[in-house]
């Protein structure tokens, strides 16, 4: 079914907020966020063999969501191996959910897997346009048909996102960084069904998580967190409907349109309207763990791919957290 747009109505404003922030796309006994993985799919195994034996496969399969809260990719050694394994999840167990971090809308955006008239957005804004003009190096320069969002120029001109491990991982070397078929030589060297993975990557995924002492328990993922001075609201529908040209996406912080925000910014906070409607927030992105339960903010990215550092999951209704040297950590 088509998404409403994400436009803040005249009338109604409360009942309107009240449906709108909160759109799960299913319910489950038991939800399993998973934080950044990086590349690492040694670690990502060591947890998903943890998750079994701590929950039984069957329950894994048959009454739990699985959501991947991105970055797949990139500073880990085994990209292509990574998403072959998630690819397999998909078709083994029935609710397997993967955000879009940053890292991977950059790979992405170099497959050219961004489409370039997201939605009904009414908008001029292209895919080229997303580049301050003024800036006129530290990416890939090259024109391509369509254009390219400027983190796909990013990740692919620079090692700014150690995209380096994903390109080896794809049998792709040796290639100066702004040799003009360097864009060609990846998208031939990477399998269509990874190509579909990236594309079909969701920005915001909501789940129903129920509780065997009250109502179920509302869970939101966006891979980096929510805006706390911007409509929670818009904010959500744009990231449904994957509006990269809506305004309400753009990273004020560097006044430009060149990031999303909800992808690549610094919020460690809950949004408020998320809080004071019982909302827990779920992300990875930022490198560290922190758990709260008062303000329903969940961060699960100690790992941050770097070398050494165990991977981690958030389970829901328990709020447990558990790694991928099977240590456990109750909150």
């Amino acid at each position: 079914a088509p998404r409403r747009t994400a436009q803040r109505p005249n009338s109604g404003t409360a009942s309107w907020e009240a449906e709108m922030l909160f759109e799960p796309l299913c319910a489950a006994k038991r939800v399993v966020c998973i934080g950044d993985l990086h590349g690492n799919l040694k670690e990502a195994q060591s947890l998903w063999k943890h998750l079994i034996r701590k929950f039984g496969d069957e329950v894994l399969k048959g009454e739990t969501a699985i959501v991947f809260l991105g970055d797949l990719c990139d500073r880990g050694p085994s990209t292509r191996q990574l998403l072959d394994w998630i690819i397999m999840l998909q078709t083994e167990y029935p609710l397997v959910f993967c955000l879009s971090g940053n890292h991977d809308f950059g790979m992405a955006s170099f497959l050219r897997c961004v489409p370039s008239n997201p939605s009904d957005l009414s908008s001029d804004l292209t895919l080229d346009g997303t580049r301050n003009l003024e800036w006129t190096t530290g990416f890939w320069p090259h024109n391509i048909d369509g254009g390219m969002h400027y983190q796909g120029r990013r990740w692919g001109g620079t090692n700014i996102f150690n995209a380096d491990s994903t390109f080896r991982s794809y049998g792709v070397d040796g290639f100066e960084l702004n040799l003009a078929d360097k864009c060609d030589a990846f998208a031939g060297a990477v399998p269509e069904a990874h190509k579909q993975l990236l594309a079909s990557m969701r920005w915001v995924v909501e789940v129903e998580c129920a509780r065997p002492d009250g109502p179920p328990i509302k869970i939101t993922c966006v891979h980096a967190g929510l805006c706390p001075k911007k409509d929670a609201a818009t904010q959500l529908q744009a990231l449904r409907a994957k509006e990269w040209r809506h305004p309400v996406l753009h990273d004020d912080d560097d006044g430009t349109v060149s990031r999303i925000k909800a992808l690549s910014g610094r919020m460690q906070d809950n949004h408020p309207e998320l809080v004071q409607n019982d909302i827990v927030l779920v992300s990875g992105h930022h490198s560290l763990s922190r758990i709260d339960r008062h303000q329903l903010r969940a961060i699960v990215d100690e790992h941050g791919g770097k070398p050494g550092q165990p991977v981690q999951a958030i389970v829901f209704p328990e709020w447990l957290v558990l790694d991928s040297s099977g240590v456990e950590h109750a909150n």
